[in-house]
């Protein structure tokens, strides 16, 4: 495998997306035949990890003054849709990574520069929530305490974006922030054991009295509102309309059972109970097909359509109005429910047999099952916000809007 793990050798590439895609299929091969190690380790191995780096995978995020590739979030859907065709679990960690990334290119030149000094090739893995976490001022800083589960890809991370608690004046009520903290610093407990993405290894990130520094801190607030974001487009999309990138694992995942339904259709494997002599041949199995395809398709467009407007607005400087924020979580839910319709008609398709534990399309249903009930691709909250928007109705639904 080619090194590309240089930020020299990216921003050679005329079309850093292509080649982003390119390299994503030749690394295809290592990240299948690792998927079963990952399940069962509930992490991802370290050839995989490995082979993702090397193709500038963790670097989809990374602002192109310090190498990386600054991706927007219309070609970051496009690459890990790409990667999770082999792995879902792999094509998260990235995705976790990128949102992480956009996030820390924020808090300023100096903090950018303790994550990325050494080169862009930097996994990060990040939890927003502050429950569970408590900090105290010090001179420089906050000393921080606590613990945060869910920290997908959180044993390959260089950094972690946590949520914390900002002290305030005495008698005032903290304010949520966020804190970027070396995982050097952090210790990892073994909690994730779930039917799908086991792979992701989102185990519990823990901090005993952890130093952060002014400059690695960010009111939750400022970030969400926009306040004092850099120049680079990427890093003015609010982190509300960013929630649309988790939808690239989820799709690439029902465009894999997809394929594999119609390579087993067109191996001629009979119709069970039935006297078509292929399952290609009953009009019922067409039918499926082809509403399972256009379910895909619908959630493609719907993706793309939100997430180049977002793009759009980031780079001409305005601000979507409430309507077009809240469609982004509305394409986002309802391009997941596609996505899950799909693959039961093509599950049904493939019959009892397509549950063998043997079997990648099994593995790939529980993924897309537990990653589609992730709060921000909650499909009731979108239609709330969207809803709401729609009516002039004013009254906030989330903060990540």
């Amino acid at each position: 495998m080619t090194n590309s793990s240089t930020g020299a050798e990216r921003a050679a590439l005329a079309d850093p997306t292509s080649g982003l895609l390119a390299a994503a299929r030749a690394i295809a091969p290592v990240l299948s035949h690792a998927a079963d190690a990952a399940e069962s380790d509930s992490r991802l191995t370290p050839g995989a990890v490995q082979a993702l780096r090397e193709t500038g995978q963790f670097a989809l995020g990374v602002p192109q003054r310090f190498g990386g590739t600054e991706l927007m979030p219309a070609d970051s859907l496009e690459v890990t849709a790409e990667l999770a065709l082999a792995c879902p679990s792999s094509a998260w960690v990235v995705m976790v990574s990128y949102v992480a990334q956009q996030i820390a290119a924020s808090f300023g030149e100096r903090a950018c520069s303790d994550l990325w000094s050494d080169g862009p090739d930097v996994a990060l893995c990040g939890v927003f929530s502050d429950v569970g976490a408590v900090s105290r001022p010090v001179g420089g800083g906050v000393i921080v305490t606590g613990t945060w589960s869910w920290a997908s890809g959180c044993h390959h991370a260089g950094w972690a974006l946590l949520g914390v608690p900002l002290p305030e004046e005495p008698d005032n009520a903290p304010t949520r922030g966020l804190a970027l903290i070396p995982a050097s610093d952090l210790a990892v407990s073994r909690t994730w054991d779930m039917a799908g993405m086991r792979g992701t290894g989102s185990d519990t990130l823990v901090a005993d009295e952890v130093f952060v520094p002014h400059h690695r801190l960010r009111e939750f607030a400022d970030v969400v509102r926009g306040h004092g974001l850099p120049q680079e487009p990427l890093y003015r999309i609010p982190p509300g309309s960013m929630t649309l990138v988790s939808m690239g694992p989820l799709l690439g995942a029902a465009r894999s059972v997809l394929r594999l339904t119609l390579d087993a259709v067109e191996s001629g494997k009979p119709m069970a109970m039935s006297l078509y002599a292929r399952l290609a041949d009953s009009p019922s199995v067409q039918t499926a097909l082809a509403e399972a395809a256009t379910l895909i398709d619908s959630a493609h467009l719907h993706l793309r359509r939100s997430a180049e407007s977002v793009g759009a607005a980031a780079v001409s400087g305005t601000s979507p109005s409430p309507i077009e924020r809240a469609r982004v979580r509305m394409d986002a839910g309802h391009a997941s429910t596609c996505l899950l319709q799909a693959v039961q008609a093509l599950l049904t398709i493939g019959g009892a047999g397509s549950f063998a534990a043997s079997k990648t399309v099994q593995r790939h249903w529980r993924d897309l099952e537990t990653a589609a009930r992730h709060p921000t691709l909650h499909p009731g909250l979108a239609k709330e916000m969207y809803g709401r928007a729609l009516v002039g109705d004013v009254r906030p639904v989330s903060p990540m809007v």
